[in-house]
């Protein structure tokens, strides 16, 4: 804390009044609003207040621009400021307030980034809310939830639930007037409602944490002391378990999906190994471990950095799950599109929402390659017209030293293989793997070198289970969640509840069920009707705070005759957390 100058025992004095005058938002609003949509490193522009909002340095706004990172600009800025938390650029850029400055990843989200306003009433003060909830970190698999709150008097509050965390990134916290501002770093942990932290004139508060985060389950809120500064206060009475909801495992029929991804601080570990994709008798495909590299003999093709070049015409046709061609694209970033006139190269990073959401494709390495600066790619037919070779030699990774060798082999018989030389991922995210796109189903990602052999699905679209839009558990209510995709055919649903999760789910295969699997313990079972797709299914939350964090997980089961040999078909999990 800085050393108290008169201005600041002045406006400690204030608090209490402050506290008695400012009509204070609630601990967590949990009317969200509308979903923004956001994707990575994305950013919502110009999101209307319903009110003027004097920010600091009395930077005065009537709209909020939202980053997907876990801020808000004060102003119109569409810079989304990935991958970490910067102190440099926090105290030089525009206004902002950043309740969690991070890498975050909605496309990873059950839910996402939202915005809310509410009008003033004759007891209350007008307020935007923005919510990033149940959103990960990137590359991680735990969600959270961080709600910033902003009052028409330039308050406003920070809240976190129990899981925030950050383990890979650095995350900054707190307020700036931005362009030229100096301010101070704060310990936020420190604070309470009776050790305030007064900023005095400086409405720049921040504090930076590396690798780790100590606020999770805490709550703050800034009061402007009326010389230009704020007083921050925690708010204990907000710690609180929010109630969420977190789906995992999938279900089946299993999609015709497979991928590895590495992220930048996970080397990919797949040098001088090939991995063969044969067909598998239920359909999609059997890995194995593959052997043999083609050296080319073409001419490079013409290529550059992030370019798509094509269409090339294989001498057979080559049918995969969900469709067939004859023609395929390649992409300088080290995948192929199995459907042509698609010239997105899809720079810079391989990352899973677009591997299962675009066309069908093939990714040897798919992450920011660059040709233009070295290297080589080639098309090759093999003489005997029944193997086809896409090769990228040597080429080296954007911005980086080093080269990468890396095949996609083609063959008649519609089995693939992967085959690599040197190979690595310096500072980009990596995805190596098979789609059949157009929205599939994500498995999630699978070690490729430790799961060897594996199979991949035939495709089609999976049983699903999720909370009904809007429902959640909370205390006293009846929580909503709905089974959807089954056949038309079906007869009815069994509902299974479990304390316990298998992750990876127990394969259900030996059971006339190839492709499904068990995600959760069996502690209970019941019955629901199958009268509306999607079909809901209603438990009831008990209305007792002791119950506040407990997770219980369930998994749909439907009587499908005629999808397998067992006539069944299981959905994906999903663990409801209670809380309010």
């Amino acid at each position: 804390m800085h050393a108290p100058s008169i201005a600041a025992i002045l406006a400690l004095s204030l608090v209490p009044s402050l506290l008695a005058q400012t009509t204070p938002a609630p601990c967590f609003e949990p009317a969200l609003g509308v979903n923004l949509g956001l994707g990575d490193d994305q950013v919502a522009q110009g999101n209307a207040l319903g009110f003027s909002f004097p920010g600091p340095g009395n930077t005065v706004v009537t709209a909020i621009d939202i980053s997907s990172n876990g801020f808000i600009w004060l102003g119109s800025n569409a810079n989304s400021d990935c991958c970490n938390g910067y102190v440099p650029g926090f105290l030089t850029d525009m206004p902002r307030i950043a309740p969690f400055w991070t890498d975050l990843y909605p496309p990873a989200s059950t839910s996402g980034v939202w915005f809310n306003t509410f009008p003033a009433t004759a007891t209350t003060l007008a307020r935007a809310v923005v919510t990033w909830d149940q959103i990960p970190e990137i590359g991680m698999t735990t969600p959270f939830t961080v709600q910033l709150q902003l009052l028409a008097d330039g308050s406003f509050t920070f809240q976190y639930d129990t899981s925030v965390s950050n383990v890979n990134h650095d995350v900054l916290i707190g307020c700036t007037e931005g362009i030229a501002a100096v301010g101070s770093p704060v310990d936020f942990s420190t604070i309470t409602s009776q050790n305030p932290y007064l900023s005095g004139t400086d409405p720049t508060i921040y504090e930076l944490q590396s690798l780790t985060f100590d606020m999770a389950g805490g709550s703050y809120e800034f009061l402007p002391n009326g010389a230009g500064g704020y007083i921050v206060i925690d708010r204990p009475s907000c710690v609180q378990i929010p109630a969420r909801v977190q789906t995992f495992g999938r279900g089946c029929p299993k999609p015709a999906v497979v991928y590895e991804q590495f992220d930048f601080q996970n080397q990919i570990d797949l040098s001088n190994t090939a991995i063969n994709f044969v067909g598998s008798p239920t359909g999609g495909y059997v890995a194995i471990p593959g052997t043999g590299f083609f050296t080319p003999t073409s001419a490079p093709i013409a290529t550059g950095d992030d370019v798509v070049t094509g269409p090339f015409t294989l001498p057979f046709t080559f049918a995969y799950p969900g469709g067939s061609t004859n023609q395929i694209d390649i992409s300088s970033n080290g995948f192929l599109w199995l459907q042509t006139g698609n010239f997105d190269p899809r720079c810079c990073s391989g990352y899973s929402a677009g591997f299962v959401a675009d066309a069908a494709s093939i990714a040897a390495l798919w992450q920011d390659l660059n040709p233009s600066q070295g290297g080589s790619v080639h098309f090759d037919v093999d003489p005997s017209n029944t193997e086809v070779h896409i090769t990228w030699m040597n080429v080296p990774e954007y911005f980086n030293t080093g080269t990468n060798t890396v095949q996609i082999t083609l063959r008649s018989d519609s089995s693939f293989q992967l085959s690599y030389g040197t190979v690595a991922n310096v500072s980009h995210d990596c995805l190596v793997g098979f789609s059949q796109g157009g929205g599939a189903a994500d498995p999630g990602s699978i070690d490729f070198s430790a799961s060897l052999p594996f199979t991949l699905g035939s495709g089609g679209i999976p049983l699903a289970l999720n909370a009904q839009v809007g429902s959640m558990p909370i205390y006293g209510t009846n929580f909503v969640m709905e089974t959807t995709d089954f056949p038309a055919n079906s007869v009815f649903g069994v509902m299974a509840l479990g304390f316990g999760q298998f992750v990876p789910g127990v394969d259900l295969g030996n059971f006339g069920m190839p492709g499904c699997e068990q995600n959760i313990t069996l502690d209970a079972t019941l019955f629901f009707a199958l009268t509306s797709n999607p079909a809901p299914f209603s438990f009831a939350v008990p209305n007792n705070t002791a119950f506040g964090g407990v997770k219980i997980n369930a998994q749909a089961v439907t009587l499908s005759p005629g999808a397998n040999a067992a006539g069944a078909l299981t959905s994906n999990g999903l663990q409801m957390t209670i809380g309010s």
